[in-house]
């Protein structure tokens, strides 16, 4: 029996990201039962077939694979530096994803400026205390005006701790934000409050 190509990254980005090298999560498997080791593959496949892409399903997916990535890590005795990932596809929110990216690399917005700076994260936190969420989206939007028919899209997300003040804010197509929007918070809806979600563009 033997792991899948997505299997074996999700496992070995999951334990990489945890401080333990791959040859070492491979030296466990190997060294462990035969049990173990099954029910660990098993695992490791179901990490790997439920993607985080956003869109139809993606809330069930999203939470086969938080559960998954959990029950591995209790085998191991670590922690992974997320708890699931959530991937926006560009071809269907290209501008949603474009910010994304840029944001994530340093290229920081403010209405039609931008500037290069600190890159936002990848990884953030559910908060579902929406008065929070509330907080966040006033704060990033303050002192930048509406422009019909674009939309003021946030990176990091208004439901995440790590939004707010000093979030990017990008002017984009309104049906492009607001199709993103809708399945990005649709998609982790089904996970805990302080979860960890590594937010990816594929």
């Amino acid at each position: 029996m033997s792991l899948s190509k997505d299997a074996s990254h999700a496992v070995a980005d999951m334990y990489k990201q945890a401080g333990h090298g791959t040859e070492k999560v491979v030296k466990n498997i190997t060294e462990a039962d035969e049990a173990h080791t099954r029910e660990v593959i098993k695992l490791a496949q179901k990490i790997g077939k439920n993607d985080g892409t956003i869109g139809p399903g993606a809330r069930a997916r999203i939470v086969r694979q938080a559960e998954a990535r959990s029950k591995i890590a209790q085998h191991f005795g670590v922690r992974g530096e997320y708890d699931a990932e959530m991937v926006v596809d560009k071809a269907r929110y290209p501008q949603s994803a474009k910010h994304i990216e840029e944001a994530q690399n340093g290229q920081i917005w403010r209405g039609d400026r931008s500037r290069q700076t600190a890159p936002k994260p990848s990884i953030l936190t559910i908060d579902k205390d929406e008065a929070h969420a509330d907080s966040n989206r006033e704060d990033s939007l303050r002192g930048i005006q509406t422009r019909p028919p674009d939309d003021r899209d946030e990176y990091p997300p208004a439901m995440y701790k790590e939004g707010g003040a000093g979030a990017s804010v990008k002017y984009i197509p309104s049906s492009d934000n607001q199709g993103s929007g809708s399945s990005m918070g649709s998609a982790v809806r089904g996970l805990w409050d302080g979860a960890r979600v590594k937010i990816r563009v594929r």
